[in-house]
C-alpha cells in the first residue's frame, strides 16, 4: 500500500505553526475517512483533524507536545485509495455496530433459572455502545481500565486517550493511599501532650488545571511576554454618558453598554490612523480596516475574537454581533479565523465592579481600551454646582513607539464626543 503523510494542515488565513495536543490513533489502528486522528491547537483554539481517506497509520512521527509548522508531516500512513480527493459523492459507508454482548433470555421449562453469574439483567435486550477512540480502548485494555467506568470529553462524550491516562491516574493514587499503612502510636509512648504530625500532602509540584487550561496559560504567557517588551503607557479619563443613557431609554433600548463602547473606539481608531497600525520597527503600518478584539471570559480562560469593522454597520447589528460572538465563544470548538484581524482590543470588567484598570497591549496592536464599571457618581458641572453623572472610567494604553501621550488625550476626547452625540455614534 501506498506510504503517504498526514501533514500539519493550515486551519486559518493567519496560522504557521500547530501544537499537537492528543493523539486519538497510535500505529496499527484502522481508520476511515472522516475519523478523527489528532488533536491540534493553534491561537488558544483546539482542532480536531480528520483523515480524508481509508488507511492504516504506520508511523506517528511528532508526539503531543510536539510545534510544527503548516505542511509538516506528523505521522505516515499507509492507504490502498488511488483517488485521495476521496468519492466526493459517494453515500458514507455504514458503520458495523458492536454492542457490549448482551445473556440471551432463558427458556421456559418449568423450573426456575439460575441466577446469572453476571450482573447483567437477562431481559436488557440492548446496550448502549461505548463511544471511544481507538488509542484508548487499546490503553485501557492493557491498563485493565473498563471503559464504562471512564467519563468521555470528546465529541458526544467519546472517550479519548487522556480520559483513560487520568482513569488511571485516579486508580493508582487511590490503590497507593489504600496501600499505605495507618500510622498508630505505641499505646506505651502515647501521652496527652503529644502533637499529631502534620497532614503529609498527596504529591508535590502537581500544576494546577487540566491540560487545556495550562495550554490556554502558556499561550497567554506567550502573548503577554511579547507585550513585556513594548514601551507602553496608559491614560485615563472619565467618560460622561448622560446622553447616551437617556437614549438606552428609548431609540437604543436593549443595546448594551459595551457595544457602543465598542463603536464609539472603533469610530476614534478610524479616524486616527496612528493609532489602528502596527510599529514595524521603522515606522507605523496603516490598516485599511478596523478589527476590535473583544476580550471575553470563557471556563478555559481568556479568549478575544475579533470583530470587524464594527463602526461600519448598525448599532443594533453590532450589538447582535457582540452577543453572538461571546455566545460562541463560551461554548464548543471554534473557527481559528475568528481571532484574526484585531487593530485594537476592548477589555470590559465593569460587570466585575471593577471601575478602573489598565489593560495590556497585544502585539502589534497599538492601542487597549479598559473599560470599568458604568454608574453613577457625583460631578460638578459647569456652573459649580454638585451634580450625579452617569460615566465610566476608561483607560486607554497605547504603543509609545506609534503614538504619544498627547495623542491618546486626542484619543479619548475625541471617543467622549462621539458619546456625547448619538446622531455621531449612529452615523
Amino acid at each position: 500500500m501506498p506510504r503517504v503523510p498526514l501533514n500539519m494542515p493550515k486551519m486559518s488565513m493567519t496560522m504557521e505553526f500547530g501544537t499537537i495536543v492528543e493523539w486519538l490513533v497510535g500505529p496499527g489502528d484502522k481508520i476511515a475517512n472522516g475519523d478523527a486522528v489528532v488533536v491540534v491547537t493553534t491561537d488558544k483554539v483546539d482542532m480536531e483533524v480528520e483523515a480524508t481517506f481509508d488507511g492504516v497509520v504506520e508511523e506517528i512521527v511528532a508526539g503531543e507536545g510536539a510545534q510544527l509548522p503548516v505542511g509538516e508531516p506528523m505521522a505516515y500512513l499507509q492507504t490502498e485509495t488511488e483517488d485521495l480527493l476521496g468519492d466526493l459523492f459517494a453515500a458514507p459507508p455504514e458503520v458495523e455496530a458492536k454492542p457490549e454482548p448482551v445473556p440471551a433470555e432463558p427458556e421456559s421449562r418449568g423450573v426456575e433459572p439460575a441466577t446469572p453469574a453476571s450482573d447483567v439483567s437477562p431481559h436488557v435486550t440492548s446496550v448502549e455502545p461505548i463511544r471511544a477512540v481507538p488509542l484508548a480502548r487499546r490503553i485501557a485494555a492493557e491498563a485493565g481500565i473498563d471503559l464504562r467506568t471512564v467519563t468521555g470529553t470528546g465529541p458526544s462524550r467519546t472517550i479519548r486517550a487522556r480520559d483513560v491516562r487520568e482513569a488511571i491516574t485516579r486508580r493508582d493514587r487511590a490503590a497507593k493511599a489504600a496501600a499505605a499503612p495507618a500510622r498508630v502510636a505505641p499505646a506505651a509512648v502515647a501521652t496527652p501532650t503529644a502533637v499529631p504530625a502534620a497532614p503529609v500532602p498527596a504529591q508535590t509540584g502537581e500544576l494546577l488545571g487540566d491540560d487545556k487550561i495550562r495550554r490556554m496559560r502558556v499561550a497567554t504567557a506567550n502573548v503577554m511576554n511579547a507585550s513585556a517588551v513594548i514601551p507602553q503607557f496608559t491614560v485615563f479619563r472619565v467618560l460622561d454618558l448622560a446622553r447616551l443613557a437617556r437614549a438606552r431609554e428609548t431609540s437604543l433600548k436593549g443595546v448594551s453598554w459595551t457595544s457602543i463602547l465598542v463603536r464609539a473606539y472603533a469610530l476614534v481608531l478610524r479616524e486616527m490612523p496612528q493609532l489602528n497600525g502596527y510599529w514595524v520597527g521603522t515606522g507605523v503600518q496603516g490598516n485599511e480596516h478596523v478589527g476590535i478584539s473583544l476580550a471575553v471570559d470563557t471556563p478555559q480562560g481568556l479568549l478575544a475574537p475579533v470583530i470587524a469593522d464594527p463602526d461600519r454597520i448598525t448599532l443594533r447589528q453590532l450589538d447582535r454581533a457582540v452577543r453572538d460572538l461571546a455566545e460562541t465563544i463560551k461554548g464548543g470548538q471554534i473557527d481559528p479565523n475568528l481571532f484574526a484581524g484585531g487593530t485594537g482590543t476592548v477589555s470590559n470588567l465593569g460587570g466585575m465592579g471593577v471601575d478602573r484598570f489598565n489593560a495590556l497591549l497585544t502585539p502589534p496592536q497599538a492601542t487597549a481600551l479598559s473599560l470599568g464599571r458604568v454608574g453613577r457618581r457625583p460631578a460638578v458641572d459647569a456652573d459649580g454646582e454638585l451634580t450625579v453623572q452617569i460615566a465610566c472610567e476608561a483607560g486607554l494604553t497605547v504603543d509609545h513607539r506609534a503614538a504619544d501621550g498627547a495623542d491618546a488625550a486626542r484619543a479619548l476626547d475625541l471617543m467622549q464626543t462621539f458619546l456625547q452625540d448619538p446622531v455621531l455614534l449612529l452615523a
